[in-house]
């Protein structure tokens, strides 16, 4: 089978463990023919940067298109547009049995659908990660760029895809909402990740804990991403530094962004028990996450919560629509950050209670996340 990838609305990063990278994996994986189209935009070390065009051959024979929006007044509005004047040569060149946009928020629709029209076989399939929290949050965006562009382009094409995929429930609500799509057309699709075995979790974690030169008896929480202020890392660090039990530890990895650095790094310096990793690749932060007891993520939501869970990692979030659907014994959901003192003092004293959440993560993953059983999907 003939599958393309167009990841249209963000950058597409060759060596990261985003949702289209575990898709096009297992895709390629159980035999089919892929190919990803994308922008000229990718992320290194935390920070988009562009390159040029090209067409290459990645991931043992997936193909990489990358091409340039098309110009519309400048790169910004371009950008915004998100269209791609050769992306109907390359469908028609390709073939394709499936079709699945990464973004619903894009003029790419037009000519996705015009192949559908004339290739009515072809299975197509979009998704939408935008909700009211990272969309929308101003008067021109709300107004002049989803209801005034975005809108009319989905209303005209919608009928033709076989279904919307939503990633949580807050973006099924930002879709209902904002472009008065039905729900028949609708479904839950979530972030996933790789699905460790026990075996392999044992072993990462005996790996990372020997580099990082902390016990196994110590509770290591995880702290990761593009970290910016709204991922709340200063304030994990703050409230993690006035729980004083010995056998805490916490690893923090990624980016700073927004100034955070000189903010949060004397802070850090001056707890022994807080280690500032830098950027990981995907594979090593998978190994970190996996040698940890909890992961963190006290602030904006992130795919990672998802693949802490595939590792067998208990979480910690905020109280959020979308995070109720991971809330099976394997998580702590906090309404305020100063509760994470009680949940840290609580497992530093009570590990086992982490051990039995290990268990309750790797379920939900095998039922919800496995990125093998998502990719699976779109091939039936």
């Amino acid at each position: 089978m003939k599958i393309v990838h167009v990841v249209i609305t963000g950058p597409f990063t060759e060596d990261a463990s985003y949702q289209e990278n575990f898709l096009v994996k297992e895709n390629k994986k159980a035999g089919h023919d892929v190919t990803v189209i994308t922008s000229c935009y990718r992320w290194e070390k935390g920070h988009i940067i562009k390159v040029p065009e090209e067409d290459k051959i990645i991931y043992d024979g997936v193909r990489l298109i990358r091409l340039e929006y098309e110009k519309i007044l400048n790169e910004f509005v371009s950008s915004k547009i998100r269209s791609y004047n050769k992306l109907i040569k390359y469908l028609y060149e390709i073939e394709p049995d499936v079709i699945f946009q990464h973004g619903i928020q894009s003029f790419t629709l037009f000519d996705i659908v015009e192949y559908k029209k004339k290739n009515p076989r072809v299975k197509l399939y979009v998704d939408s990660h935008s909700d009211f929290n990272n969309s929308a949050k101003n008067f021109l965006s709300r107004y002049l760029l989803h209801k005034m562009i975005y809108k009319p382009v989905i209303k005209r094409t919608f009928i033709y895809f076989d279904k919307i995929f939503y990633v949580s429930y807050e973006a099924k609500d930002f879709l209902v909402k904002m472009y008065d799509l039905p729900e028949y057309k609708l479904e839950f699709y979530p972030l996933g990740g790789l699905v460790l075995t026990t075996e392999e979790k044992e072993r990462y974690r005996a790996e990372k804990r020997v580099e990082l030169g902390i016990s196994n008896e110590d509770v290591l929480l995880c702290h990761s991403g593009k970290m910016d202020r709204l991922k709340k890392t200063y304030e994990l660090a703050h409230h993690f530094q006035r729980v004083k039990n010995e056998n805490l530890r916490l690893i923090i990895i990624g980016t700073f962004l927004d100034g955070l650095e000189k903010k949060i790094m004397p802070l850090i310096e001056s707890d022994t028990r807080i280690k500032y990793l830098g950027w990981k690749s995907s594979d090593e932060l998978i190994k970190y996450i996996a040698a940890s007891d909890l992961y963190v993520q006290p602030g904006s939501q992130s795919a990672t919560m998802q693949v802490a869970l595939c590792a067998g990692t208990p979480v910690l979030f905020s109280n959020a629509k979308s995070h109720q659907a991971y809330m099976r014994g394997n998580a702590f959901m906090i309404n305020e950050f100063k509760e994470m003192e009680d949940i840290f003092r609580l497992v530093s004293e009570n590990p086992g209670i982490l051990s039995d959440m290990s268990k309750r993560a790797f379920e939900i993953a095998n039922e919800l996340l496995d990125y093998k059983k998502l990719a699976e999907r779109i091939t039936l």
